[in-house]
């Protein structure tokens, strides 16, 4: 669909976007995403299993854990189409573990740190749960988060309990691509941002 709407989110956090034309995907698992004209990354989305309800000119969607809430109102509606896509046959190269072997690898460079050494990878962190990757930086302790896919927000929450647990700490993420909101925290919270 595309649409001029205004969007109001409520949940780990709350935004408002003001009255555009975007871009209104929904797909029959439950997911939603708003694309404004520039990048690929959505503006707001809701993962499956979102439930989706349209009420007048609104559409809500809502998720339960965590508990989120995304309405658009529609103001104008140039066009929708219904079309379902059809699952090909799809072959991924590249595990979590693959991506770890390059963190390895690539230590300095994911860390900004010429003299990075390892200090391992799956690390217990005192009961706070493992690190996927951890260095040593001229004493200091980098705790590297990998993810193969999508760093979202529980990814960056994930790497600020581990940093959290660690004394005098640093935090990396590593991921294929952000979000918007994990960018946003990340940065906020000091941690190194690494797309591979």
């Amino acid at each position: 669909m595309n649409a001029l709407c205004s969007i109001e989110y409520n949940g780990r956090a709350s935004s408002k976007a003001s009255e555009a034309w975007r871009l209104i995907i929904i797909k029959p698992d439950g997911s939603l995403l708003v694309h404004t004209n520039e990048g690929y990354q959505p503006l707001n989305w809701q993962p499956p299993g979102s439930r989706i309800y349209f009420s007048g000119n609104q559409i809500i969607t809502i998720r339960h854990r965590p508990h989120e809430v995304l309405k658009i109102t529609l103001h104008e509606v140039a066009w929708v189409e219904v079309a379902l896509a059809s699952e090909g046959e799809f072959r991924l190269q590249g595990s979590h573990e693959d991506v770890k072997d390059w963190v390895v690898r690539n230590l300095a460079k994911v860390t900004a740190c010429p003299g990075a050494r390892l200090v391992g990878t799956e690390v217990p962190l005192n009961g706070h749960g493992v690190a996927d990757v951890v260095a040593n930086c001229n004493g200091t302790r980098i705790i590297i988060e990998v993810k193969r896919g999508i760093v979202d927000l529980n990814a960056v929450s994930q790497l600020k309990r581990y940093v959290d647990a660690v004394p005098n700490a640093k935090g990396v993420l590593v991921g294929a691509w952000f979000t918007s909101g994990a960018l946003e925290l990340a940065r906020e919270l000091g941690f190194r941002i690494v797309e591979y």
